[in-house]
Order: structure tokens, then C-alpha cells, then sequence
């Protein structure tokens, strides 16, 4: 197999998803469709996505707001987490702007933290991970899952039923399907793909508010 030397136009598609949704998340706004932040992959997407929400991953890309972030937070503290609470304070990240809710995660102290001091500017909901791979542990996430579905229902005056949970999650499982069909792709000797090429197919598909025709998408690009 050779490499491709000159990519599909797809890719530079979802290579560039990230600015072109600047404006569709305004879009979404002005429709009044809610829209839910997130950082981490352990949110529960399909949850926001059984009412109807927007979806979006939140912006830690850069070292652009660090020195903003150290101002409330300890300069050696995790630069990732700078850079989240640092787009979020200075409203550089359009999708925090527009984000009705910002859904938080307890995967460290520094992030507990970060979101402590976000909750003062911004609706959270802190999702209590589990610490261990236990029968109660997984009991427990259950709780949380339900809880945050209640939390959705109260906030946006919506009942999120059985059916669109499971419709979400089968959409949702198309594309990690989709996207585990990609990697297979780069089993290849030698890849027909650069790696880089790969991440900017991936990442910029987190930014993609409609999902529905994501799955598609990639399994085209195969």
C-alpha cells in the first residue's frame, strides 16, 4: 500500500471543524438549543444528546491564556488545566461562551479545583467519578448518570426518556465504530495516513455539533 501524498478534501473538512463550528454554535443558540460543554471523554454524551443538546468539546489548546489562569490558580499546577480555566475566564473559547452548562469531572485535584473556581462565572454539574473497579464503584457511576439526567431535566424543563438515551447511544457507538475502522487502517506497512493526519480527522470531529452523519463520514474516508 503507498502513502497518499494529497489527502481527500474531508479531511481538511474535519481538520478545520473546529473554526467553522464558531458560528454554528451561535446558530444553535440563536435556535435555542441547549449547548453542553465538556473537557473530558468520561462525560456522558449521550445523555445531553437524548434531549436534544449540542455537544461540544471546550478549549484547552494553547498556552495563550496561561499567564490569565495563574492570576487564581498556582503556576505549577497542570498546564492543561490552566489552559481550560484560562479560555473559559478570558472568554476566548467561543464554545464556553455559549455553553449552558459546563459538565466537570473529578479525575483530579487540580481539575476539583479549576471548576470550583468556574462555578463562580459559569453553570457546572461535577460528575463524581468512581476511584476504583468495583461492583459498588460501578453502582455508584450509575447514580451519578442518573443524577446528571435529572439535573438536565430540571434545568431545561425536558424529560429525557429510555428510547432517546438508546437511540444516542446507538448513534454514538456507530462512530466509535467508525473510528476504531480508522485506526485499522494505520496497520498498514507501510501507513497510508500520517499519524498527524489521523489526530486532526479525530479532534475535529469532538467539534462537530450535529453528529449524525460523523459515522458516514469516516467510514468514507477509508
Amino acid at each position: 500500500m503507498q502513502v497518499i501524498q494529497e489527502l481527500p478534501e474531508v479531511f481538511e473538512a474535519f481538520a478545520e471543524q473546529r473554526q467553522k463550528s464558531f458560528l454554528t454554535v451561535k446558530e444553535y443558540k440563536d435556535k435555542g438549543i441547549p449547548v453542553i460543554g465538556s473537557y473530558c471523554t468520561y462525560f456522558p454524551q449521550e445523555i445531553a444528546m437524548a434531549m436534544g443538546a449540542a455537544s461540544v468539546s471546550l478549549c484547552s489548546t494553547s498556552d495563550e491564556t496561561l499567564q490569565e489562569a495563574e492570576k487564581d490558580l498556582p503556576k505549577n499546577l497542570c498546564p492543561l488545566i490552566k489552559s481550560s480555566y484560562g479560555f473559559a475566564k478570558t472568554e476566548k473559547c467561543p464554545y464556553f461562551y455559549f455553553s449552558d452548562v459546563v459538565v466537570g469531572e473529578t479525575t483530579c485535584d487540580g481539575k476539583k479545583k479549576m471548576y470550583e473556581l468556574m462555578s463562580e462565572f459559569k453553570d457546572v454539574f461535577l460528575l463524581q467519578l468512581p476511584q476504583t473497579q468495583t461492583e459498588e464503584a460501578a453502582l455508584s457511576y450509575r447514580k451519578e448518570i442518573i443524577r446528571f439526567k435529572e439535573y438536565l431535566e430540571k434545568k431545561f424543563s425536558v424529560k429525557i426518556t429510555d428510547a432517546q438515551v438508546r437511540e444516542a447511544v446507538h448513534r454514538n457507538n456507530e462512530i466509535r465504530l467508525a473510528i476504531r475502522n480508522l485506526y485499522a487502517v494505520m496497520k498498514n506497512d507501510p501507513c497510508p495516513i500520517s499519524g498527524y493526519d489521523l489526530f486532526k480527522v479525530l479532534y475535529g470531529s469532538t467539534f462537530r455539533l450535529d453528529r449524525s452523519a460523523i459515522a458516514a463520514e469516516m467510514d468514507a474516508l477509508r
